[in-house]
């Protein structure tokens, strides 16, 4: 069965910058420290897309349709189907009085800033002038991918879990007649962005499965009933 748009795929990929064989981007833990790029409490796993949603860039977006589940492959990438061309209009000169307005001092090479509401690279500092480059770092490179389409999930039931997970990895999931109930696990109830999070998986649910109704329970429970609930669970293990 091969994949197509509006699937939910899982697949795992290491993508490189095809003139230097640098690693700039993966869902392989191994692949990550191998290559230096390893970001300490990043979760490496399997990445869960519906083809066609746009959350993957183009090129490897158009390699999954048509893979089957297990088939690995390679492929080149272009510019324009990865992160664009360059743009020279996007490389800006500004004054260091403007960096000082927008409460920017010490500005050097190399140095990422925001200014203008865009985030660029300090190319270059000389004679009271600044050169930003507001392309994307990878920009005009063409990139090599290797994809590996771990499955195709088709199961309904399947299928919300996954999308449910995507966004809120803990949480308890339960359906029933169209009609979804997610657990939101306490940890979560803090956290920045939990209330984009819930109206994303909604979006989700109601875009890509046959879902009509969704709600979240927020439960929180007394730490003496936790600790209580562990000592029951250890002492009938």
């Amino acid at each position: 069965m091969a994949a197509q748009k509006g699937d939910v795929v899982v697949l795992d990929y290491v993508l490189k910058l095809k003139d230097t064989g640098e690693v700039i981007d993966t869902t392989l833990e191994e692949v990550a420290k191998e290559s230096g790029i390893y970001k300490e409490g990043t979760k490496y796993e399997p990445f869960v897309v519906v083809l066609g949603e746009g959350r993957l860039i183009q090129g490897i977006e158009e390699a999954v349709e048509g893979m089957e589940k297990g088939q690995e492959k390679e492929v080149e990438i272009p510019p324009e189907k990865a992160f664009g061309p360059r743009d020279p209009s996007k490389i800006r000169r500004y004054t260091v009085n403007e960096f000082r307005k927008a409460g920017i001092r010490n500005v050097y090479p190399g140095m990422v800033v925001e200014i203008g509401n865009n985030v660029g690279v300090v190319k270059a500092v000389s004679g009271g002038r600044v050169i930003v480059d507001f392309n994307h770092p990878y920009a005009g490179k063409t990139l090599v991918a290797k994809i590996i389409l771990k499955d195709i999930i088709k199961d309904e039931k399947e299928k919300i879990k996954a999308l449910v997970k995507r966004r809120m990895k803990d949480a308890e999931v339960e359906i029933s007649d169209g009609k979804v109930v997610i657990k939101v696990p306490e940890k979560y109830l803090l956290a920045e962005g939990l209330q984009l999070a819930k109206l994303s998986i909604v979006n989700d649910l109601f875009r890509y499965t046959n879902v009509k109704e969704v709600a979240f329970i927020e439960e929180i429970k007394k730490r003496e009933e936790k600790a209580e609930t562990q000592e029951s669970q250890e002492s009938s293990s």
